[in-house]
Parts: structure tokens; sequence; C-alpha cells
């Protein structure tokens, strides 16, 4: 548990839950431990009135503030599951895709071209080609390759594609890990090298392709940012292409700022704090994350950004692709602890049911919380190693994390577990998880438990 916390009970207010009279965690009216009961473990658990609620809140805060057209677009890289992704379209909210896979699946839920728009740097042939007979709105150019690909099959086809431009402005967000940093030059490959030129000659060649339309620019800086100004830094910075831009006769009509604005409760490691974490077991659980964080500062940030920017000049439509803030707080997983081994003067390890091949990618890198679902303000008794089912020694879920006592039997949960787990699932050894939405009370199965027969279905022996 994080310092400046006095009980998880606080704790637990952020994330909407409740503790019910004998201790136990309560999700959606829902008890943690009947669940766990019901559909066993590992289990997802999304609580689906407060998804669409902030799925709303977001909307609602960018359309209060930013003084134009906007529209917002859910990430489906995020968290690619259905039925999450229908209580999101059920909000208002439209789609971003990345592949032929998320783009199928945004048109069997519902949406039409006009309400999708294409991301990524692996746009395929058939992809671009889904795109096009699909009347797709917006194909965020990522290389000049990719831009005289899509115009080699618009006239292949003879289709028409409305693109924008994916900027890579060089800027790295406050606390983010290189890694990570979508919009580093030196570090992501994201995007047309603005510092570089390759963003005018991205116009130059638009200019001889009559059917293709520029329509704008796109920018991406990162995922779980943490400090909302940094959007208006990122923005401002884009000046340096303007004057080209119009002196080619274009005009930006659209401006897409990407996703990444974190969530307050959980958060991304620093480089260092990722460098420390891996060579000597150090967790940073000693600095909470921002919980300042806001839609309305967020709003506020890239709006004044924009304005900035644009000066004088008629301001865009704007486009936004949150993913992580939509989906993150909203969700949790159930995990059972199989048995405690310990070794004296050494360490204490719990081995879990879920590990590598179903959260682990997330918490290699990010601090989520951890927490005792049957006995909510058990004290701390000292820092464990949780580990999943593998049998492989990278198969942990954190190291050195502060925990009460545990036994064998007893439900832990993983707090903010609504972005990328689902994504970065694997069958290593183990099916997938099942999931349920939980509403006044009330589970739904939304993703049935994997079975053997589907995880060989594709196999041929």
């Amino acid at each position: 548990m994080s310092k400046g916390i006095r009980t998880i009970s606080e704790l637990i207010k952020n994330w909407g839950l409740e503790i019910s009279e004998s201790g136990e965690l309560i999700i959606g009216g829902c008890n943690s431990i009947h669940l766990s009961n019901i559909y066993g473990t590992p289990l997802h658990v999304v609580n689906e009135a407060r998804l669409k609620k902030t799925a709303e809140a977001f909307l609602g805060a960018i359309k209060s503030v930013y003084p134009r057209e906007i529209a917002v677009h859910y990430a489906f890289k995020c968290n690619p599951v259905p039925g999450i992704i229908k209580i999101i379209k059920n909000a208002g909210i439209n789609a971003e895709v990345m592949s032929e896979y998320e783009l199928m699946l945004a048109l069997k839920l519902g949406y039409n071209g006009r309400e999708i728009i294409v991301n990524g740097p692996f746009k395929t042939d058939s992809l671009i080609t889904s795109c096009l007979e699909n009347s797709i709105r917006l194909i965020n150019v990522d290389s000049l390759f990719e831009l005289e690909k899509i115009d080699r099959l618009c006239n292949s086809l003879n289709k028409t594609a409305e693109v924008l431009l994916r900027i890579n402005p060089d800027f790295i967000a406050t606390g983010m890990n290189r890694g990570s940093a979508a919009a580093d030059r030196a570090g992501s490959p994201f995007g047309l090298d603005l510092k570089g030129g390759e963003v005018n000659r991205a116009l130059v060649l638009l200019a001889g392709m009559k059917r293709l339309k520029f329509r704008g620019f796109h920018i991406h800086i990162g995922s779980g940012i943490q400090n909302t100004d940094d959007f208006r830094k990122a923005i401002i910075g884009l000046n340096s292409i303007f004057n080209y831009t119009e002196e080619m006769g274009f005009s930006v009509e659209i401006l897409d700022v990407g996703g990444g604005l974190g969530v307050p409760d959980s958060r991304e490691m620093t480089t260092w704090e990722l460098l420390m974490y891996q060579a000597i077991d150090r967790l940073p659980s000693d600095r909470l994350p921002n919980r300042k964080i806001s839609f309305m500062n967020y709003a506020e940030s890239v709006t004044s950004g924009v304005l900035a920017l644009f000066g004088n000049r008629k301001i865009p439509e704007l486009i936004f692709e949150p993913g992580r803030c939509i989906t993150s707080p909203n969700q949790l997983l159930l995990l059972k602890i199989h048995q405690v081994k310990e070794r004296k003067g050494l360490k204490k390890w719990l081995v879990a049911d879920a590990g590598i091949g179903t959260l682990t990618m997330p918490t290699y890198y990010e601090h989520h919380e951890v927490i005792l679902c049957n006995d909510i303000d058990r004290k701390l008794s000292g820092k464990v190693t949780i580990t999943g089912p593998g049998c492989f020694a990278a198969d942990v879920v954190y190291r050195n994390k502060p925990m009460p006592y545990i036994a064998p039997g007893e439900i832990i949960a993983i707090l903010d577990s609504g972005a990328y787990f689902t994504s970065w699932e694997s069958s290593f050894g183990f099916p997938r998880p099942a999931i349920v939405s939980v509403l006044n009370g009330h589970p739904g199965l939304i993703r049935s438990r994997e079975s053997f027969e589907h995880m060989i279905s594709l196999d041929k022996f």
C-alpha cells in the first residue's frame, strides 16, 4: 500500500468499490468472493455502470471545453473485449483500430465506416483495401512508404481516401520511461520524423496524389501520461510544420491528438524506477500517482495547446483516442493464492493462479495496487513476491510487494486492470480467464473461460 493512504478502505473508494459488513470487497454490488466461487479464478470483473459513466464523462468534458467539433474514438488495442467495447459504444464513443482483426470487430459491433479511424505502423494491403471498401473515415499515415502504398491501392481500386499524417514530434512526457515513449524520435519508429523532414516530404508527395485527401495531422505521445500539461506542450511543438503546410496549399481541418491520458491510481514506472526494479527488485511503491488527473484538466490542456498553435487561423476539428483512462479504473482481476512458500532469511512467495500469461506484461513496468479481497483492512505484515502458476522463473506478478499475511485459498485483486491486461493475454500453459460484467448486484458473463478444446482448435495432429 502506498504512503499517504491510511487504510485500504479509504483507498478503494477511488475505484468506486465497497466493503461488505464482513470486510469483503464489493464491485458493482457483487461480492468478489462470491464471484470467484461462481466463475472461478483468475477472473476479470468489469464495473459496467462505472465504465459507461467514465466514457460519458470523458466525452462530456471535451465537448464542454473545446469550441469546435470533436470526435472521440476508443482505442481497441487497450481492451478489445467485445462486451466491453459495446458498453463504450453505447456511451457515444467511436472506434480507433490498428489491424484488420480490430477493423472487422468494429464493423461486427455495429460501427459504420464514418465512425472508424485506422492507426498503426503495419497496414497491410489487405487492411488498406478493407478500409477503402468500407469507406473508413480516416487513415492515419505512419510513413512515406505507407503513403505511397495507400495511393497505389486507391488507384488500383479506383477509390479515394482521407488521410492524416502522423507526426513523431520527438517529445517524451514527464516521468515516462524511454522504452514506451511513443513520440521519442530516437526510440520510437512511429510516425513521420518531423525534425528529419519527412512530414515536409509527405506533403510534397500528397500534392501529386489525386486520390488522397489530406485532412490534417495526428500526434500521440505515449500512454499513461500523468502530467496533462505535456499534451499542451507537445501540440505547441507542431508549429514548425504549419507554415510549410499552408505554402503547399493545404489546410489543417482535423487534428488528432491521440490518446495517452493516465489514471489517478496506477502509473507507469519511470526509467530509473524500472531499472532499479528489474536489477535489484526495488518495487517503487512509495510514491503516489497523480490524483489531480481529471478529464477537465486534460480537455483544458489540449484546448490551450490548440488555440496557441493555430493563433488567428481557423481551429480544426479535434479527434481523441482514449483507451486507458476509460477502461483501466473500471476493471479488476481476481486471483487465488495456491500456496505460500518461505525460505527463512530470504523471501516469501505467494504462488497465484495467474501470472505471465494473464497479467504480468502490465505489472512488469506499471505500479498497481494489490489487495486482499476477503479481509480488506488486514494489516500489512511484510513484503512478498507474488508469482504465477507457470514453471518459469520470470512468471512474476510483483516482487517485494508489501502485503498482509495471506493464506492458501485466499483471494487477491489486482486493481486498475482494464488497460492492456486482456490485450496481452496468452495461453501460457493455462486457459485464458473468464470475464464477468457486474451491474447493480447482477453478474453477467461476457467471456467464458477458455477450454482445452479451444486452445488446440487450430492445431493439426
